[in-house]
């Protein structure tokens, strides 16, 4: 009884940390990339030091050369990568419709008759519409208010503006509402202008806005690509049925991927890319751990009894060599594959190469899905730049050669065949890790995965080698 319940509260902690660890992930995560710098700094580190320079301005002098670097290639290629994946991130996450409202409030003792509502523009194109104003004229009572609900829907990007002629009153006086949809700074809802609130009650008639900002709106990436899918539609329907309907197929799941992906992923990421984690935070914490990390060691090993000492001497350090060896071989060949793929969409004319490169380079981290990641992000972003299945053909041909180098090349070189985990494993963490934090829990569960499965492995063989002898 006794052991069962050791085993139940040992459950119950391993439970509880993990759900500790996931409400904190964001505080964690600058502590996790200040671990990876660590790993791949620290044999530059150890060479430094082993030829006479004191650990400390071995550091300082890595860190300056390393962050040298990365600055240097932010000056290059930062300002357009930002760039980049600033749009195409707005082209998937884009709103196609934004809905506001303002009020018609009636001060007067007696009621309020609303004659009539028009657009000036009337054109077809016009994107704005009032959603729930129907029968005209309409009464308000005295005291009373009325919410006027106006829909932005554009069918393109570009800039949009329209007035909202309001008609009341026996008198017949006009008041203009002014609708604005994506322009700079058009945000934020527009007052009446100087009046104060108490100007406001006292008049007769209060209308709280003079004008509306509705934001940036338009179709999104999945929506061109349904427009797209509709050219092949027919073709479909003669073989699947006439009920088959690829581009409403591609605009539900399209949407539905989309959220799941990126929904989570900016959030994360807007905590763990901010300035002063990466000038700050990672930095310092790597600083700590080359610096303290062999003493920090040292005292763990102090706390051993002396039997176990050789056994966790030797495991710690070839758990430290494996992880490292993992760490820095993914690197290396995340960084080979996305200078491949940024070369290879560049070469084809495919429009924002260098997030994609950049995107199928991490992704090539995840085995069996992480090239399809890439091959279908570039695709679609093709397709919805107007290009065809020609282009889509073009991609297809980058990528298998970009596979063929990695298969034949890159990972017998530099990745340790030691983490291969059996693909029902790697769908498992994919999946796990979508639905914890989208794109980049995909991209870190299989590395996270692999680093868990090496240190396990070190340890059994190690133990198991200490009893045989």
């Amino acid at each position: 009884m006794n052991q069962q319940i050791k085993i139940i509260i040992g459950l119950l902690v391993a439970v509880a940390v993990l759900w500790i660890t996931y409400q904190i992930r964001g505080v964690l995560a600058p502590f996790g990339l200040a671990f990876v710098l660590a790993y791949v700094l620290a044999p530059i580190v150890d060479r430094m030091e082993g030829r006479g320079l004191e650990r400390t301005w071995s550091i300082l002098l890595v860190f300056v050369m390393a962050f040298t670097g990365l600055g240097f290639g932010a000056f290059k290629v930062g300002d357009k990568l930002t760039g980049e994946m600033v749009e195409l991130s707005d082209g998937f996450m884009r709103r196609e419709k934004i809905d506001k409202s303002f009020v018609i409030r009636n001060n007067r003792e007696s009621p309020l008759v609303v004659e009539n509502m028009a657009w000036e523009d009337v054109s077809e194109t016009q994107p704005f519409a009032l959603l729930n104003i129907k029968d005209l004229p309409f009464e308000i009572e005295s005291g009373g208010q009325t919410e006027v609900q106006i829909r932005f829907a554009p069918q393109s990007h570009e800039a949009s503006e329209n007035v909202l002629s309001v008609l009341y009153g026996q008198n017949e006086n006009v008041y203009r509402v002014r609708v604005y949809g994506n322009r700079a700074n058009d945000n934020i809802n527009i007052g009446r202008g100087s009046e104060s609130a108490g100007e406001m009650e006292a008049l007769p008639v209060v209308f709280s806005h003079s004008g509306i900002g509705f934001g940036s709106a338009g179709p999104n990436i999945v929506t061109k690509v349904s427009a797209k899918a509709s050219e092949f539609n027919t073709f479909l329907q003669d073989i699947l049925g006439v009920d088959f309907n690829l581009p409403a197929l591609v605009k539900e799941h399209g949407e539905r991927l989309t959220q799941t992906m990126l929904g989570g992923t900016t959030v994360f990421i807007g905590g763990v890319v901010s300035g002063l984690t990466f000038v700050v935070i990672v930095p310092f914490v790597a600083f700590f751990y080359l610096k303290e990390g062999r003493r920090r060691t040292r005292t763990l090993i102090e706390l051993v009894p002396n039997a176990y000492f050789e056994l966790c001497l030797n495991l710690l350090h070839q758990i430290n060599g494996q992880i490292g060896g993992y760490i820095r071989g993914q690197i290396l060949a995340t960084s080979v594959v996305s200078i491949l793929a940024i070369g290879g969409l560049t070469l084809i004319e495919v429009e924002h190469a260098l997030p994609l490169g950049l995107l199928a380079g991490l992704a090539n981290m995840i085995p069996f899905l992480g090239p399809l990641i890439g091959f279908f992000a570039a695709s679609i972003a093709a397709l919805a730049a107007g290009g065809g299945l020609g282009v889509v053909a073009e991609i297809l041909v980058v990528f298998l050669i970009i596979q063929m180098i990695d298969n034949v090349v890159i990972q017998p070189t530099v990745v340790a065949k030691s983490v291969e985990m059996h693909p029902l494993v790697i769908l498992f963490v994919v999946m796990v890790g979508s639905q914890l934090m989208g794109i980049v829990g995909m991209l870190i569960a299989v590395p996270l995965t692999g680093i868990l499965k090496v240190s396990s492995q070190t340890v059994y063989e190690g133990v198991r080698g200490y009893r045989l002898e």
